[in-house]
């Protein structure tokens, strides 16, 4: 036990009028733990973490070196320094005795000064030793734990350059912010913004994703440097980490709204895969590991683009991932620099955790349809409604849940009508939709969505029906398509 902050020297050694020298040159400087035989070292080390042990090599009931490996192989005692005592001068013993953990030796005939030296010599050199690893364990909390561990483990330089490598990048952001915050104490929101986002990179750590920063209340990670499992895995890795943030945070809003926020965080999330220019950027005095490039701003305008609590990938992440998850084509979207229009597609899930339609039932018939977020302008509506043909429709989700259908048919006439057309544009397409949308479950028998098909009244009777899984929206089915298959069932 340390007594006024004093080094504790745990000393070993079954010489006595050796242990009474060390005892009366050390005691006036150090706090002193004393064992004339081997058998308590082990269990005194881990129990009162002395800050240097005093070994003699040559004990009879074992060895100086096979003590110092037990040592070295406990965690609690790993770290304390020993110094062994030895009359031997022989070089191999003196490599066997650093191969096995020891710090330094102390030979026979004792000389006071010389222990005095070796012991301060070796307190000096662990005490350098904690502060550098103190150290490096902060300034390895502002560097993501893959830039960190190139750094300290020599595998990259901390000089200025950079290369090209193909990643997926990751952009996830909080959904009004500001305005969901501005009435909470800063200390409040301190500390949910910083739960968080703790969360979430403890997610990204463990798919192996690179955070390359916080910006504020969003954050950007990307896969394939300085690691890289190949571009499918990366983007796989990088869609398992979204799946997990994702469902993690509706866990979250549960607490937070149990702890009183009644408007918790909604966060929008966006993927893109494509060469970047990764690595040193910055000055002589200041580096910053990062990536730039057109392809981190498609990322970027996806997050933008994304429907609250969801994902939203490109379609070079989706080429990559298809075969895994089931993802809904969603809206194009236009990015500045960029000549030609980005194809999106929303995530639904993992393709394992979809199970198969039943026979029979709805969810055999089902085609892809175009999807628009219930937060869209009906100027976004109108723009992909014009583009996608004369008889295109477009279901309007709310997360994942169908609640109504436009129509360029409906859409026009409503419009003809308006006065101040500039302002009905910027309405939410929620102002235009038909909510009289039939939404069945996959499961369902052919025979009842007939009927219930069909008992729609006027214009109604042949739209298409949109179809869930487990609550969320899989697909269309035409009408058409569907009293054909009823009047001509597969043998």
């Amino acid at each position: 036990m340390k007594e006024h902050n004093r080094p504790v020297v745990f000393i070993v050694n079954n010489v006595k009028p050796e242990m009474d020298l060390f005892a009366q040159i050390l005691r006036e400087d150090y706090t002193l733990l004393m064992a004339m035989n081997v058998l308590p070292v082990l269990d005194v080390a881990a129990r009162e973490k002395p800050d240097l042990i005093l070994l003699d090599a040559d004990l009879p009931e074992m060895q100086g070196c096979e003590i110092c490996k037990k040592l070295r192989e406990n965690e609690s005692t790993a770290q304390i320094p020993v110094v062994l005592v030895t009359g031997s001068r022989e070089p191999e013993d003196e490599l066997r005795w650093f191969e096995s953990g020891a710090v330094d030796f102390i030979r026979r005939p004792l000389s006071p000064p010389m222990i005095l030296r070796r012991i301060a010599s070796a307190l000096i050199q662990k005490e350098q030793s904690e502060r550098l690893t103190g150290l490096s364990d902060k300034l390895g909390r502002y560097l993501s734990p893959q830039v960190y561990e190139s750094i300290f483990y020599g595998k990259q330089d901390s000089l200025i350059g950079a290369k090209r490598k193909k990643l997926t990048i990751f952009f996830s952001d909080i959904v009004d912010f500001t305005s969901t915050t501005e009435r909470m104490e800063p200390e409040d929101m301190t500390a949910l913004l910083n739960n968080y986002l703790d969360r979430m990179s403890s997610i990204a750590i463990k798919h192996g994703g690179t955070i390359d920063k916080f910006i504020g209340d969003a954050v950007l990670i990307f896969f394939g440097d300085p690691i890289s499992q190949g571009y499918r895995k990366d983007a796989l890795s990088c869609m398992n980490m979204a799946i997990e943030m994702r469902d993690s945070l509706k866990e979250m809003q549960q607490q937070w709204f149990e702890l009183g926020i009644s408007t918790p965080f909604k966060v929008r999330m966006g993927i893109n895969t494509g060469f970047c220019t990764v690595g040193n950027f910055g000055s002589k005095q200041l580096i910053d590991y990062t990536i730039i490039g057109g392809q981190v701003n498609v990322a970027a305008r996806l997050e933008q683009n994304a429907p609250p609590d969801q994902i939203l990938i490109s379609h070079e992440t989706w080429a990559l991932v298809k075969d895994k998850f089931r993802c809904l084509g969603r809206a194009p979207i236009y990015v500045k620099g960029v000549q030609h229009s980005i194809r999106t597609y929303q995530v639904v899930g993992r393709a394992d955790a979809i199970e198969r339609d039943l026979a029979g039932s709805l969810g055999e018939m089902v085609w892809p349809a175009q999807t628009i977020s219930l937060d869209c302008k009906v100027s976004d509506a109108l723009l992909r409604l014009r583009k996608s043909g004369e008889w295109a429709c477009l279901i309007v989700l709310d997360g994942l849940s169908p609640v109504g259908m436009v129509t360029k048919g409906r859409m026009d006439h409503i419009i003809r009508g308006e006065t101040d057309k500039a302002l009905f544009l910027d309405r939410p397409v929620s102002a235009v939709m038909d909510r009289e949308l039939l939404v069945l479950p996959s499961e369902s028998d052919l025979n009842e969505v007939g009927k219930r098909a069909l008992s729609r009244e006027g214009s109604y009777t042949f739209d298409p029906i949109a179809v869930t899984k487990k609550g969320e929206f899989a697909g269309l089915v035409s009408v058409r398509c569907l009293m054909q298959r009823l009047l001509d069932p597969p043998t």
